[in-house]
């Protein structure tokens, strides 16, 4: 669980609903990944206890999600927490996507909210995956952090991220400016050459990913390119949250 590595908000839990590591007898259900073990006298506890634990199973174990009114899993959003595209889940892949659903016939969220569906970038001329970021040293867009002296020398531009494999097809090198196109813009920024970008396999094709901090603005000590003038305008369909994590893009050598 690591709880000495980092801190998961709100207590260091590691896992929610918890109490359904172990069967109704306070069993774990996988002996070799123990979360918790009842002993005959106390819960053995690998992870804080989203339960009482200081009760024995039979007391806890008809009642394992407590922060539902019924303390019971839910098969499908009910009464008490409706989804606009419920009841069941589904998989949608994103407004752009380089592949096609292989999960269901409807490729996209029909529900969701798309404010302007000519902005829709086509996999054709934008091949490749897209996401944005945060880094450590910046927060949000970053009209703060850029103007502090010593957050700017530790990270003092606009960058993207590429595999190895990514800029060898098109042809680039560490450090070399790119160009980075969506349907709804392009943008310029030094590119980073990282085997830590690394290029996924979906349905048995290989789709490379352009990875992009999006803390920079036109002002500033320490001034670029937007991220976010590339990424769609949409809202998922319960929250209007927008789906900047993945959109479809083109990158090439600038100029």
């Amino acid at each position: 669980m690591h709880h000495d590595f980092s801190w998961s908000w709100p207590l260091n839990r590691r896992i929610v609903y918890n109490r359904c590591a172990a069967d109704p007898q306070g069993n774990p259900w996988d002996p070799d990944k123990v979360v918790f073990e009842w002993d005959g006298n106390e819960w053995i506890t690998n992870d804080v206890p989203d339960f009482n634990a200081n009760i024995p199973p039979e007391e806890s174990g008809d009642a394992p999600f407590i922060m539902t009114p019924e303390l019971q899993s839910r098969l499908f959003a009910g009464e008490f927490g409706s989804m606009v595209d419920g009841p069941f889940p589904e998989h949608y892949e994103p407004w752009e996507s380089v592949v096609d659903n292989q999960m269901s016939n409807i490729q996209f969220n029909p529900v969701c909210k798309v404010w302007y569906p000519e902005d829709r970038g086509d996999r054709a001329n934008y091949p490749y995956i897209a996401t944005t970021y945060r880094l450590v040293e910046h927060y949000q867009t970053a009209i703060m952090t850029r103007n502090i002296p010593w957050l700017v020398e530790a990270m003092p531009e606009m960058f993207c991220e590429i595999s190895p494999s990514l800029a060898a097809e098109i042809g680039v090198e560490n450090g070399d400016t790119v160009e980075i196109e969506t349907q709804r813009s392009t943008i310029e920024c030094k590119v980073a050459v990282t085997p830590r970008v690394k290029p996924l396999m979906i349905n048995g094709e290989e789709k490379e990913i352009v990875g992009m901090p999006w803390h920079w603005g036109f002002m500033g000590l320490s001034s670029g390119a937007s991220a976010n003038d590339l990424t769609p305008t949409i809202g998922c369909a319960n929250t209007t949250i927008p789906e900047y994590k993945s959109f479809i893009c083109d990158i090439r050598r600038a100029g």
